[in-house]
């Protein structure tokens, strides 16, 4: 018995590590929706194939009903007002909510139980392993005022804005279902083919996900591909392949503009009013293509759009809703680059938000410095220790719609983030962390990486364990604290002592001289089990710090203390700690 029992431990063991790497489901959706812009509704047929590749049989689907959200009483409403929002002025005509009329799987009707944002159906005959299933549904939809990145006639004057419109299939994964409900945060999906065919009024131009089938886009409005006249309704078709949403806009007034650059086709929607503001992202944005490109990998995909719609600014695949109507450059990198993070990764921002938000920060940094400005690479140490000023912290574990305040959520997701991975730069290297964004591209684009996979890169191109880090970062809210206890006389010449408390780091010390000469040294840490390669100042490595002692000493030997004029921790800066102790000066 014993026997046998540790071989099935093993095996449950192994199959549990398998399935993080070695399966993941895919969808295959194919949407007709009409909208009607006199009513403000959309009307939709959906059929779905859903494929399961996991190891289980799988007995109920779960769905995501957005717009439920958007509905007069929701509980969504509450929570946003508690995280911060205020909608206490919406009357009647700003709600929306979108209801499945009917659904069948494998031509079997079934029938949808709905609570608020999240849609259960349970199957008569569960979906086996290795199987597929065929969905048929129909919905209609009222359509909110853009509220929340949905809706109508948005604050920069956009008609309508259709992002997360559609009953979407929840992720199922090695965890199981993932029936997050919508607080006006985050999403998670499933990778597979959209193609969707949009019903309106040829008043409207349509951009968004997918490629264009049917149409061509003009300096203003559009033509019909090898047709003479406009149909009355007309039909928009787009195709997208390795996607896990779709998202469009309308609107009777954009301009458009088109970039084609390494066969990739870039498109500008903005309105005639708003031209000088899209100048600036348009002439330029070649040049922070270019960037990414070198840094962090080719955009996969044949298209991508930039749209002056929505509520705020945000991502969706192939094409992102801005609606600023100011020189927002900065922002548009940071929304094409969640198509790194967040689209092609696949990255669960419900559960690890900070690994679409933080890194599209971090990246947005990179690809903004088109005239070539110096990044040290702390430069997201500063909003960080602001917003932690703001109230108590939370873990940046904490999923995105538990937090209790947006600025927990903020500061975890966007800036506390960022600063992981400048602090991981610094503990091994900007050319090696550089290497470890091209190796997590090669490994994980569209495999729904994890925390694990992301850390686990870093470490192997840097030879470092990093682990650690990674646990106090992530899961805690220790921080960093380190400074000069003492210094003194020797009878060999002059120690100091440093002293740390909280998070452990690797540390630079710089010592000046009174003759104008410094001493640069570098006290690596044994938990990182290897010491980092790159320096832009070589110093003198010391004995590595124990993890397990608060104090440090160094010492400056054939020296007197007269001639040492300062003592400085991290000259460079890039620690966020709060410095009151790193500097010694006579």
């Amino acid at each position: 018995m014993k026997s046998l029992l540790s071989f099935s431990f093993s095996f449950l063991l192994l199959s549990s590590h398998a399935q993080s790497s070695d399966w993941q489901q895919t969808v295959d959706y194919q949407i007709n929706v009409g909208v009607d812009h006199q009513k403000n509704t959309a009307t939709g047929q959906e059929k779905v194939v859903y494929s399961n590749h996991s190891h289980d049989t799988i007995r109920t689907l779960y769905f995501h009903l957005y717009w439920n959200a958007m509905k007069k009483g929701s509980h969504s409403f509450e929570r946003m007002a508690e995280m911060g929002s205020n909608y206490s002025d919406l009357t009647q005509d700003d709600f929306g909510q979108i209801d499945v009329t009917s659904i069948s799987v494998n031509s079997v009707p079934l029938v949808m139980d709905v609570y608020e944002s999240i849609g259960k159906v349970v199957l008569k005959d569960p979906l086996l392993p290795g199987k597929d299933v065929v969905i048929d549904l129909q919905f209609t939809s009222k359509i909110p005022s853009c509220i929340n990145r949905a809706g109508k006639n948005n604050r920069s004057g956009t008609d309508y804005t259709f992002t997360q419109w559609y009953p979407k299939l929840c992720r199922y994964d090695k965890q199981g279902w993932h029936t997050d409900p919508y607080f006006g945060r985050e999403f998670a999906g499933t990778f597979g083919r959209f193609n969707v065919k949009i019903q309106c009024d040829p008043s409207f131009t349509v951009a968004g996900t997918g490629v264009l089938k049917n149409k061509k886009y003009l300096s203003k409005g559009w033509e019909e591909a090898g047709k003479q006249t406009k149909s009355t309704p007309t039909v928009w078709e787009f195709n997208a392949e390795n996607v896990h949403d779709f998202a469009f806009a309308m609107d009777r007034e954009w301009r458009h503009e088109q970039k084609r650059i390494d066969e990739i086709d870039f498109h500008f929607f903005y309105p005639e009013k708003n031209a000088q503001s899209w100048k600036n992202l348009i002439d330029n944005w070649h040049k922070s293509y270019a960037i990414c490109k070198e840094n962090f990998g080719t955009y996969p995909w044949p298209q991508f759009s930039f749209i002056q719609a929505g509520e705020g600014y945000m991502e969706y695949p192939m094409c992102t809703m801005l609606e600023g109507a100011s020189d927002f450059y900065s922002t548009a990198c940071h929304e094409f680059m969640h198509s790194y993070f967040y689209g092609f990764y696949g990255t669960d921002e419900n559960l690890h938000h900070w690994m679409d938000e933080g890194l599209t920060t971090y990246a947005e940094a990179r690809i903004s410095n088109i005239n070539g400005d110096v990044l040290e690479g702390n430069e997201g140490n500063s909003d960080y220790i602001l917003y932690s000023s703001f109230g108590e912290a939370e873990p940046m574990a904490t999923a995105a719609n538990h937090f209790q305040l947006d600025f927990g959520y903020w500061n975890s997701a966007y800036f506390k983030a960022r600063v992981f991975v400048e602090l991981i730069q610094y503990m091994i290297g900007d050319e090696t962390i550089r290497k470890g964004f091209g190796r997590y591209y090669n490994l994980w684009k569209f495999k729904h990486p994890e925390p694990n996979d992301f850390v686990k890169v870093m470490e192997d191109v840097s030879d470092m364990e990093l682990t650690w880090f990674q646990n106090y970062w992530i899961n805690t809210n220790q921080t960093i604290n380190v400074g000069i206890d003492t210094i003194q006389k020797t009878n060999n010449g002059v120690s100091f002592t440093l002293y740390r408390n909280g998070i452990p780091m690797p540390l630079d010390v710089q010592v000046t001289y009174k003759d104008g000469s410094t001493q640069r040294f570098h006290i690596p840490l044994d938990l990182t089990n290897n010491v980092k390669k790159e320096f832009k100042t070589r110093p003198t490595i010391l004995q590595a710090w124990s993890c397990g002692a608060p104090r440090y000493t160094v010492s400056l030997e054939n020296r007197k203390l007269s001639e040492v004029i300062s003592i400085e921790v991290d000259p460079d800066g890039y620690l966020p700690d709060d410095k009151e102790d790193n500097l010694y000066e006579k």
